[in-house]
């Protein structure tokens, strides 16, 4: 079902005026099903290794139109107001086909979240309608250099004439060459931590492809420079002080990235095992599928897998409850931990079954046209965004010494500081 939307009287984003509407999800189960016609349209493109460093347009012409990047807009503001679950649920099932546009579509979460989650009511009623009919959101969050990743040389400026000016220079700008919108980490006045909402079109505005990596090669994560650009008041909402869960939406959709590419390559795995592979002459089989080594490894790539997806089903439900109860402090250090113990089981379940799939499968199985190792490649460059280390930090931490996590980067003495109010 296609819903019209009014057209806003602000300024538009940037590649907006070309393509039709969004359709507008009507439930939370036509979501999913949604998603999963996307994973079968974009799925033989992934396959495709020459496509790999190129702009995804058509990948992203499929997901946006489909609707499914605008399930989260809340129910109050028009939308379907979708479940941490679903949402969780549909980057997976789209990174299963693609990892690099699972993690568009995860940042892009990210960012309308901070939409919807701002104090300004301005800013959500302009923004919604714009979610709802197609336009794509991306960051421009990180800088190279600098201390830490929240230390910006980027800067929001106030104007005396009102709004503010944006000057800067960012990279791993995942999305950003093909968004309508960039979502910018800056520094406002005295340093503090301030976030601007700017059309990808606007002058000043310039948007680099030069993100080069061996993997998640075409997520666009580039360079984005902003020179003397205007931000009206209303797109640069306050932030104000972040929550226990701050990224606990960004973390969640991280694991579901990699929960996504682990099934990917196991389900790869068994359908070249059962039509491409030969069995070993030692097996005294007639099909590789029989061979008892073969079967075991599978079984334990299987386990690893499903435990990713229990792990993230988990996860999600217990962070559903949490958002419905956000005052109840040890339901959110439930939240906290479920998500990273996700982060945990969906790391190390990509990594493992995209190195050891080609245990398995035979020499051929390496050869370009089928294109196998790109699960390893995008789980290995997908899994040094966020380090494990600091996610199994805030699970052990917790269990040997009752620390209470936030998932939020903080120093350590700012961290005290931010428990104690």
């Amino acid at each position: 079902m296609s819903i019209e939307l009014a057209e806003p009287t602000a300024r538009e984003g940037g590649h907006r005026n070309a393509r039709p509407h969004a359709v507008v999800l009507g439930s939370e189960a036509q979501a999913v099903a949604a998603a999963r016609a996307v994973a079968d349209a974009i799925r033989p493109l992934a396959t495709d290794r020459s496509r790999e460093s190129a702009p995804p347009a058509e990948q992203l012409d499929i997901l946006f139109q489909s609707g499914v990047p605008a399930i989260a807009v809340p129910k109050a503001l028009g939308g379907l107001g979708a479940s941490i679950e679903t949402i969780a649920d549909t980057v997976r099932i789209i990174s299963h086909a693609d990892g690099g546009i699972g993690q568009i579509l995860q940042l892009h979460n990210v960012m309308i979240a901070g939409l919807f989650n701002s104090g300004m009511p301005e800013t959500r009623a302009y923004f919604a309608p714009l979610v709802l009919r197609g336009d794509r959101f991306a960051n421009a969050l990180a800088e190279v250099g600098g201390k830490n990743k929240l230390t910006f040389k980027t800067t929001l400026t106030p104007r005396p004439e009102g709004g503010h000016v944006l000057n800067g220079r960012k990279f791993y700008a995942t999305g950003s060459y093909l968004a309508d919108w960039l979502m910018v980490g800056c520094a406002g006045e005295n340093g503090a931590v301030r976030s601007a909402y700017v059309p990808r079109n606007e002058p000043g505005v310039t948007v680099i492809d030069d993100w080069r990596a061996f993997g998640q090669r075409n997520t666009m994560s580039g360079t984005v420079i902003f020179e003397d650009v205007i931000v009206p008041d209303e797109f640069a909402p306050d932030r104000g002080k972040p929550a226990r869960t701050g990224l606990t939406l960004a973390q969640i959709l991280h694991a579901a990235i990699d929960t996504g590419i682990a099934r990917g390559a196991l389900d790869a795995s068994i359908d070249y095992l059962q039509h491409h592979s030969r069995a070993w002459i030692e097996s005294g089989q007639d099909r590789i599928a029989d061979e008892a080594h073969v079967i075991k490894q599978i079984g334990e790539l299987a386990s690893a897998a499903w435990l990713a997806e229990v792990a993230l089903r988990h996860a999600s439900q217990v962070f559903d409850r949490q958002i419905a109860d956000p005052q109840n402090e040890e339901l959110t250090t439930e939240a906290i931990l479920a998500v990273a113990n996700a982060r945990v089981q969906s790391d190390h379940a990509s990594l493992r079954i995209g190195t050891h799939l080609f245990d398995l499968l035979g020499a051929s199985a390496v050869l370009d046209k089928w294109n196998l190792d790109r699960f390893w490649r995008n789980a290995r460059a997908h899994t040094t965004h966020d380090p494990i280390r600091w996610r199994l930090h805030a699970i052990g931490d917790h269990a040997l010494n009752g620390a209470t996590p936030v998932d939020f980067p903080l120093s350590p003495e700012n961290r005290v500081r931010f428990l104690a109010g």
